[in-house]
């Protein structure tokens, strides 16, 4: 799992962190290690989060503290089955300190074109491909 943090032209900071889908994260979602700490430093949802997506989606999800990790649990199939992530989806969750909720951008594994105009998965560029690996185009601000 992956975590951004990028200062925008303003002087923001915008930070969230990249997973991707695999079959056993459908009914919950293991969160980045760092979690723990971007509770306090970035006023992370400890308990209950709030995910939107471009498109109007709004979902409640349950923050879980299990033996140190941190999961996104109840209400986490909802977004799976809703949004219908499949297996090899990637998800990039982008805080929204003024939402105090996550900007959801999902895509699908191997397409070109993502349902925002804001990122998307480019093969056979320069990088070497590779499973775990997508290109971001450019974040919103």
């Amino acid at each position: 799992m992956l975590s951004f943090t990028v200062h925008t032209l303003k002087g923001d900071m915008v930070y969230g962190f990249v997973a991707r889908i695999w079959k056993n994260d459908k009914k919950s979602l293991k969160l980045p290690a760092g979690y723990r700490d971007w509770i306090k430093t970035f006023a992370y949802p400890e308990k209950n989060a709030v995910i939107r997506t471009l498109d109007g989606w709004v979902f409640e999800v349950k923050v879980m503290n299990l033996a140190g990790d941190y999961f996104f649990h109840n209400g986490w199939l909802d977004v799976v089955t809703s949004l219908k992530l499949t297996d090899n989806s990637w998800v990039v969750f982008l805080y929204e300190e003024a939402l105090s909720s996550f900007r959801l951008f999902y895509f699908y594994q191997d397409i070109s074109l993502a349902p925002s105009n804001y990122f998307y998965y480019k093969p056979g560029n320069d990088v070497k491909d590779r499973d775990d690996c997508m290109i971001l185009e450019h974040i919103p601000f």
